[in-house]
């Protein structure tokens, strides 16, 4: 729950007036959003609906941790002219207590520490989730390199820098050019966050570390490809006792594991977990430790998988919410042909699905008319053969795939299609779709038999 009330400023830029959402009290554990968008310097920020301007609004602000007993007061020093301190920090408190209960008042709150500019507040905050001076100037030096490569204004620059800097580019580097790109998405700055990806693209090829990364990912895919294939194996009536099995057999390669979880993610659930717990229970007891290690890893795994999902939902969303508010959104859409994939497409079709069933007109025709243009900007990317392929595997019924495949039979050579179908299969066999994979080992053997390469 946010603390937060409407005002009517009068935008710096263009003096027209304008309603933005101020935040008076931010209680990390209640209001998580709202400590994200003080770190970041988006707080009490907004754009001006007339000419697109960054407000800011000078307010005093309360900011409570009760996990770091942290209560903080920040007093502008332009709210103080004319009022007494004492008197805005008693207000702020009261705004507290309208969300926190009486019993979960401690000592510590009553004595607010102070901060009269925003970066002091937020040097406390960081400093008590153990977040050093040292880690935050480290942090600005990220920003300013990633500021210079998107700034370069050729290849050849480009690549310079990356050399240039090749031994501060690592693992946090990367994680803050994906915050970054999240924030010019938020924002609306569909151009740089398209140029971030661009940069990426350059540092995987040409930095050190980003040449460890794709070997890595190069290693990983052999290894999804491999597991995969034990799960096709497996069949489509693999029973739990399979799984386990195949989890025991795994127990000494944390990769293979990790793939496993990620393949099948659904297949670990709690009754999963119950029989693997009494399959140990029922090993020789000089097994059973390493077993329950391989039980604590693959809750390791699963937990991280689920807290990817939620962070991919979480940014397909809020692309989606700026395509919602976009007067162009098939412009952006082309833009950032990227961000259309499988999380964006059911994200969208989870928000329109919940728009129909409250019957919201506008909404349906929104998002239906931005769901018709990302599937054709979608088609548009599709080589003629994959247009095919996927429309073989969507096919309504047996008879109409074959009426496709016969009405196509000297349009498309033998070789191609076959190249194609082997490309889907390695990525049905990532995700684990052992339903399209039986439908697309028939289309193969029609491909084989039907179509030549004169």
């Amino acid at each position: 729950m946010a603390i937060a009330n409407q005002m009517t400023i009068r935008c710096s830029q263009c003096g027209q007036p304008a309603n933005m959402i101020v935040r008076t009290v931010v209680d990390a554990q209640q209001d998580p959003e709202g400590k994200s968008l003080l770190l970041n310097g988006r707080l009490n920020v907004a754009p001006c609906p007339n000419c697109g301007f960054m407000n800011r609004v000078v307010a005093p602000l309360l900011y409570h941790d009760a996990n770091k007993q942290l209560l903080v007061a920040h007093i502008p020093g332009e709210v103080l002219r004319g009022q007494p301190e004492e008197k805005i920090v008693g207000d702020l408190m009261n705004e507290l207590s309208r969300i926190l209960p009486k019993e979960q008042f401690k000592a510590y709150m009553f004595n607010p520490k102070r901060s009269l500019t925003v970066q002091g507040l937020i040097d406390q905050v960081l400093a008590a989730d153990g977040i050093t001076p040292e880690m935050v100037e480290a942090g600005k030096k990220r920003v300013e390199i990633l500021q210079k490569l998107l700034e370069s204004p050729s290849e050849d620059a480009l690549i310079a820098l990356i050399k240039e800097h090749d031994g501060e580019i690592n693992t946090a580097f990367f994680q803050t050019m994906t915050l970054m790109a999240q924030r010019m998405i938020q924002d609306g700055r569909q151009d740089i966050a398209g140029r971030m990806v661009l940069v990426q693209e350059y540092l995987l090829q040409h930095s050190s570390f980003g040449q460890q990364v794709a070997q890595q990912q190069a290693r990983q895919e052999q290894i999804v490809q491999v597991v995969a294939q034990e799960v096709q194996n497996l069949g489509e009536t693999a029973t739990r006792a399979d799984f386990i099995k195949l989890v025991q057999s795994y127990a000494d390669d944390d990769m293979k594991l990790q793939a496993l979880v990620g393949l099948v993610r659904p297949a670990f659930d709690y009754q999963f977990f119950q029989e693997l717990t009494m399959s140990i229970g029922q090993a020789p007891a000089a097994d059973r430790p390493k077993l329950e290690g391989v039980r604590d890893k693959l809750v390791q795994f699963t937990e991280t998988i689920d807290e990817q999902m939620q962070q991919t939902v979480q940014q397909a969303a809020q692309f989606l919410q700026v395509l919602v508010n976009s007067p162009n959104p098939e412009e952006l859409m082309a833009e950032n042909i990227e961000l259309l994939d499988e999380d964006f497409m059911t994200v969208l079709t989870v928000n329109l699905q919940e728009a129909e069933r409250r019957q919201n007109a506008s909404a349906v025709a929104r998002l239906k008319d931005i769901y018709d243009k990302a599937v054709a900007l979608l088609k548009e990317q599709m080589s003629p053969e994959l247009r095919f392929l996927n429309d073989l595997l969507g096919s309504e019924s047996e008879a109409a795939m074959q009426q496709m495949l016969a009405a196509n039979v000297g349009v498309f050579r033998k070789s191609a299609l076959l190249e194609m179908v082997n490309a889907v299969e390695q990525i049905l066999q990532s995700q684990g779709q052992a339903a399209a994979l039986g439908r697309l080992g028939l289309i193969r053997t029609e491909i084989a038999q039907r179509f030549t390469d004169d």
